[in-house]
C-alpha cells in the first residue's frame, strides 16, 4: 500500500523555485531518507508533506495524523528531560522506554540547559517518537534528527525506530545516517 503520493507539485518562495512538477510515491512501511545539498528543499518537502506549506500546483495525498520533528529542537526551557516527553503525551504515560531508546535514561531529571547539543537533539527525537507511538500516528517526519549524534548511537536508535513499525521519512546530510534507510531519495 501507498502512504504518501505526491503528484506534479510545484512550490517556491517568491522567485526561488524549489520544486517543479515533482512526484513521489512511498510505501506504508519502512524508512525513507531524503538527502541533498543545504537549501535544496529537504525541509520544504517535509513541511509540504505535513501540510505546513501548500504547493502552488499539484496534489499531495498524505495522512493527516503525522508526528513531526522540526530541524530546531523546540524544547521547553522550564521542563526537565522527562517533562519534555510528558508534555505531549496523555497524563501518566511512562516515558522510560523512549529515554532508554535515545540513551538518555540517566538524564531523565536533568534541566534542558545543562545538556549538550546532541543530547538536546535526542530529547527532541524521543519526544517525537513517543508521541507517534503512544498517540498512534500513521507517519513520522524527522528533519535532520541525527545532527550531533555519533554514528554508533544512531544505529542503535534506528533499531528502536524500526521496531515501532510506523513509516518514517527523515532528512539527513550524514552519509552513514542515509545508509540506514530502506529507500533513499535525493532532492536537487
Amino acid at each position: 500500500m501507498i502512504i504518501l503520493k505526491i503528484e506534479n507539485i510545484t512550490f517556491g518562495y517568491g522567485e526561488k523555485l524549489v520544486f517543479e512538477n515533482f512526484s513521489l510515491e512511498l510505501p506504508d512501511t519502512g524508512i525513507t531518507a531524503i538527502s541533498g545539498e543545504s537549501g535544496c528543499g529537504k525541509t520544504t518537502l517535509l513541511r509540504l508533506i505535513a501540510g505546513l506549506e501548500k504547493p502552488q500546483s499539484g496534489v499531495i495525498d498524505a495522512p493527516k495524523d503525522i508526528a513531526f520533528m522540526f530541524q530546531e529542537n523546540r524544547l521547553l526551557p522550564c521542563l526537565d528531560v522527562s517533562g519534555q516527553l510528558e508534555a505531549v503525551l496523555p497524563k501518566g504515560t511512562d516515558v522510560t522506554k523512549y529515554l532508554r531508546a535515545v540513551e538518555l535514561s540517566e538524564e531523565a531529571h536533568s534541566p534542558i540547559d545543562k545538556l549538550s547539543g546532541g543530547m538536546k537533539r535526542r530529547v527532541s527525537l524521543a519526544r517525537c517518537l513517543a508521541f507517534a507511538d503512544v498517540c498512534r500516528k500513521s507517519l513520522i517526519l524527522l528533519d535532520e534528527p541525527f545532527t550531533g549524534i555519533d554514528t554508533e548511537r544512531v544505529k542503535r536508535i534506528m533499531e528502536f525506530i524500526r521496531a515501532l513499525e510506523i513509516p518514517v521519512i527523515y532528512s539527513a546530510h550524514d552519509k552513514e545516517a542515509l545508509e540506514l534507510a530502506d529507500i533513499k531519495i535525493a532532492v536537487r
